[in-house]
């Protein structure tokens, strides 16, 4: 069974750019395409969720599977909300790891009550500790995709997120106010402990390169290169990945491949350490 896996969505609207990925890679990659989801845009945030939950849990039982043959899955989809399918995949195999190092430029940590935008890309790592609030509307969609996912909480205080530098207000406090671990890139390694099972997640708009790749999502500067996160990877050898993920560019942006081929070429440095 092949443990490379593209999810060819963006918030449930379809992205089959990513597919293009087959084409760069020496790897063979599987795509998670459910046929009857096609919408490229997708308006209410009810019905985002909605499909979100459907595809994530398909995520979630392929990540079950795999994990269960004991390979270690590493998979690329279009936001971070995928996230939840991983945990709850290897929460179904009963391989909750013991620690997620959670990589993106953004906290991810937003609630209906703290964004302003009520964007769910904003939101993902908040939904994967539990943290639901507000609107009882809103809490009923998003307990119904967590349920339909079949994803549990995970406690925050074994999350590490780095290096979340483009934190809104109400964000910030709260992560504060969290158990989560919050440092920057060079301080990852002293927060982990040797032996521990580790889930990376990698939201490819942490680095700082708007110039090398333009098709990145929302840049934000004074943030670590490609070669820092390549170089973290490989010091992380000692430890145990149990599954990797990557929040993918705008592939439809990304029409020379540079964000792709970028996102492989350090990925490769993680692949190395399983092999």
């Amino acid at each position: 069974m092949n443990n490379h896996l593209i999810v060819p969505f963006l918030m449930g609207q379809r992205r089959d750019g990513l597919c293009r990925l087959k084409e760069l890679d020496e790897h063979t990659w599987d795509v998670l395409a459910l046929s009857e989801l096609h919408k490229t845009e997708i308006e209410d945030s009810y019905e985002k969720l909605r499909i979100m939950g459907s595809i994530y849990y398909g995520l979630s039982e392929k990540i079950k599977k795999l994990v269960g043959i004991g390979l270690v899955p590493i998979s690329i989809s279009g936001d971070c909300v995928s996230t939840l399918g991983v945990l709850a995949g290897l929460q179904k195999a009963g391989k909750q790891p013991d620690r997620i190092l959670w990589l993106d430029a953004h906290g991810d940590f937003h609630t209906w009550k703290t964004s302003l935008t009520k964007y769910i890309g904003g939101m993902p790592l908040a939904m994967l500790v539990g943290r639901i609030d507000q609107h009882e509307k809103h809490r009923d969609a998003v307990e119904s995709m967590l349920w339909e996912i079949g994803v549990t909480p995970y406690p925050e205080k074994r999350i590490i997120l780095s290096d979340a530098r483009d934190l809104d207000a109400g964000e910030k406090e709260a992560l504060e106010s969290s158990e989560i671990t919050v440092c920057g890139v060079s301080d990852i390694l002293k927060n982990l402990d040797s032996g521990e099972s580790i889930y990376i997640h990698w939201d490819t708009d942490v680095v700082d390169a708007e110039a090398e790749t333009p098709a990145l999502k929302y840049h934000v500067k004074k943030g670590p290169k490609y070669s820092e996160i390549e170089a973290l990877f490989k010091n992380i050898s000692r430890e145990k990945i149990v599954a990797i993920s990557v929040s993918a560019w705008h592939e439809e942006k990304d029409l020379e491949n540079k964000a792709a081929k970028a996102c492989l070429r350090v990925l490769k440095s993680l692949e190395d350490i399983l092999c």
